[in-house]
């Protein structure tokens, strides 16, 4: 599963440098995101605790939750992350990723080729991050502390037909929404 992240992420990050259309533009002209209406450190944070049994449930996933810790080509450190499937109704891949060593600022930065919306979750700032190459997942980044994000990421399962980007969006957003619940309900 890391390794799907990872290549994931790289595909955020393809690119030669230059602005395309319909993606984030250099870190010079990001837009202005509202300001977080607190801190949240995720240091130390296990982010297999950010959704119950129930949440799983409710997303349709199945599997069990999964740990992982390693480093991140996007986040520029370690990570951890928690992945869960689902297969009944849909094929579905779920992951959570905590980084204390990179914020929603890296989506702002040149070369990341990948349309960005900005939004918010739970009141804190957040972007959806599209690549513009890569169209089986929808990423939801919310900023949570100076240099600290919550990633969270739905994937199309491999069952055919996939299901659409727009559905994995919708799904993102609203697994953020519980995620970001659950960790404030935390500290």
């Amino acid at each position: 599963m890391r390794r799907l992240v990872l290549l994931l992420a790289l595909a955020l990050l393809a690119g030669c440098g230059q602005p395309v259309a319909g993606t984030a533009a250099p870190a010079e002209v990001a837009p202005e995101l509202p300001p977080r209406p607190r801190v949240v450190p995720l240091d130390g944070v296990d982010p297999c605790t950010l959704l119950t049994d129930d949440d799983l449930t409710d997303l349709g996933l199945d599997g069990p939750p999964l740990l992982d810790v390693g480093l991140s080509a996007l986040y520029g450190g370690e990570t951890r992350q928690c992945t869960a499937r689902g297969y009944e109704p849909r094929a579905i891949t779920f992951s959570v990723e905590l980084s204390v060593t990179g914020g929603i600022e890296l989506f702002f930065r040149p070369g990341v080729r990948s349309e960005i919306t900005p939004i918010e979750v739970a009141g804190f700032p957040a972007v959806i991050a599209l690549p513009v190459t890569i169209r089986d997942f929808c990423t939801v980044v919310v900023d949570v502390a100076p240099g600290q994000l919550v990633d969270v990421q739905m994937a199309n399962g491999g069952r055919q037909p996939p299901i659409p980007q727009a559905d994995l969006c919708v799904d993102a957003q609203r697994a953020a929404g519980i995620v970001m619940g659950n960790l404030l309900a935390q500290g």
